[in-house]
């Protein structure tokens, strides 16, 4: 029986991927197969990147997809790491898509874009073209478009400060819409950006993503075109620390079992659930490790308020403007800590997140 869009969305948000790994394996891999066929075409462009997000992506460890995962990469019509063409056979594919001579399905960037001469990729007619050029165009002719990788949602570290190729994410720079493709950019499905943050990204949220939008549906997505099923709620949430934090007891040192904000972690600001998820077939996460998060899933890294890396947050930004350090002494004063520190927290930071929306296109 088919899953709809609405209860593989709930489930995905309610179990967890592992879970819904288990659940949906079949029908995930059935998707990935499909496109596999020739029934779907898509284009796995790189822009101002280290290939990290695709890495991440063909080292998922959920052994029952591996085939599934390997059929999907060889159906992909462009992707530079994995494909066999090259030269003129390889860009070929970019022109026919960009032309509108062959259909494309799924537009997916990894990478920030630079503007104009800063990036080039081939040749037409013996003049170089700009990645700008080729990502316009793509996006343009696809059915929905897919950012994978902080620096293709936002900027990234190509589009860190002082940012001399003036790179940007394609929907966004930082926290500000526009991007390279504009505030209004609507598919040909019409749906805005897809956003996948992360550096690198997760391979359950890429795969659980594109395996939703294969099946011609878009993601329930949050006022930074995130799905939600993955970046509803901040690192710090499912954070194995929590109670340190709620108890306002903090690390002085890096290896101390407390609460790692003092050090630098970004877990308040961030919007991911690593913690759930994990990473590395499930063994551990950056708050597990006791590194503390870095915040890469957040529009602004690797620039304030993600860095510096290792100082503490002076302030979560929230409407009410409350301090984290205040709140944690106000409420271990009034001996109420526990839930009533955490469920302040959670109050004051929900703008910093935005109402999410009950489909992409309403929201957009």
């Amino acid at each position: 029986m088919r899953t709809t869009r609405r209860e593989f969305l709930k489930t995905t948000a309610a179990l967890g991927a592992a879970t819904v790994y288990t659940l949906y394996a079949r029908d995930i891999a059935s998707v990935f197969s499909a496109a596999a066929e020739g029934d779907i075409h898509t284009i796995w462009f790189q822009g101002a990147a280290d290939a990290g997000c695709s890495i991440s992506l063909l080292q998922g460890a959920r052994p029952d997809l591996i085939d599934a995962i390997t059929d999907f990469k060889l159906s992909v019509d462009f992707h530079p790491n994995i494909m066999f063409p090259e030269g003129e056979a390889a860009t070929s594919a970019l022109r026919d898509a960009a032309e509108g001579s062959k259909p494309l399905d799924v537009f997916i960037l990894e990478g920030a874009v630079p503007e104009g001469n800063f990036g080039t990729v081939g040749e037409i007619d013996g003049k170089p073209v700009t990645m700008e050029t080729w990502v316009k165009q793509l996006a343009s002719q696809a059915q929905y478009v897919v950012a994978v990788g902080t620096c293709a949602t936002s900027g990234g570290i190509p589009g860190a400060y002082p940012n001399p190729t003036r790179a940007k994410g394609l929907q966004y720079y930082k926290q500000e819409k526009g991007g390279v493709l504009g505030a209004d950019f609507k598919s040909r499905a019409g749906f805005p950006v897809i956003n996948i943050p992360g550096c690198p990204p997760h391979p359950d949220w890429i795969t659980l993503t594109l395996s939703d939008v294969l099946r011609g549906f878009a993601p329930h997505l949050d006022n930074y075109q995130r799905p939600t099923a993955f970046f509803g709620s901040v690192v710090h949430d499912k954070c194995p620390r929590l109670g340190y934090f709620e108890k306002n007891q903090f690390a002085s040192k890096f290896g101390d079992l407390q609460c790692l904000w003092k050090l630098g972690c970004k877990g308040p600001i961030t919007y991911a659930n690593c913690p759930e998820i994990k990473w590395n077939r499930g063994i551990n996460s950056c708050t597990t490790f006791a590194s503390g998060c870095r915040g890469c899933a957040d529009p602004s890294f690797p620039d304030p308020p993600s860095s510096p890396f290792f100082k503490e947050i002076e302030a979560v930004p929230a409407p009410l403007g409350i301090d984290v350090n205040l709140v944690g002494e106000t409420i271990a004063a009034a001996t109420a800590i526990g839930i009533g520190a955490h469920a302040l927290r959670r109050f004051a930071l929900k703008g910093r997140q935005g109402t999410t929306t009950e489909t992409a296109k309403e929201g957009a």
